[in-house]
C-alpha cells in the first residue's frame, strides 16, 4: 500500500512538472508569435520602402534622359513619357486584380 501512495504521488509530480513546461512553452510559443508578427510588418515596410525607392529611382533616370536628350528634339521626350504611361497603366491593371 505504501508502494502504491509512493506511485501515486511520483505521478502527481510529474503531472506538476508537465503543467509547468506547457505553461512556460505556451508563454514563449506566444513571444515568438508575436516576434513573427512584428518582423513580418517590418517586412512589408521594408517591401513598401523598397518599391517607393525604385519608383523615385525610375522617375530620375527618366528626368536625367529627358535632361540629356532636350537637345534631340520634343519626339523623344514624347516617347518616354508614353512609355513611363504605359508602365503606370500596367501597375494599375496589376493594383486592381
Amino acid at each position: 500500500m505504501n508502494e502504491l501512495l509512493h506511485l501515486v504521488d511520483s505521478l502527481n509530480e510529474q503531472v506538476i512538472r508537465i503543467e509547468r513546461e506547457h505553461i512556460s512553452l505556451k508563454a514563449a510559443l506566444k513571444k515568438v508569435q508575436e516576434e513573427k508578427k512584428e518582423l513580418e510588418t517590418q517586412l512589408e515596410a521594408q517591401k513598401n520602402s523598397d518599391t517607393d525607392l525604385s519608383e523615385k529611382n525610375k522617375v530620375l533616370t527618366l528626368a536625367k534622359s529627358i535632361s540629356e536628350h532636350s537637345k534631340e528634339g520634343n519626339s523623344e521626350i514624347k516617347l518616354k513619357i508614353n512609355e513611363l504611361v504605359r508602365e503606370i497603366d500596367k501597375c494599375i491593371v496589376m493594383l486592381n486584380k
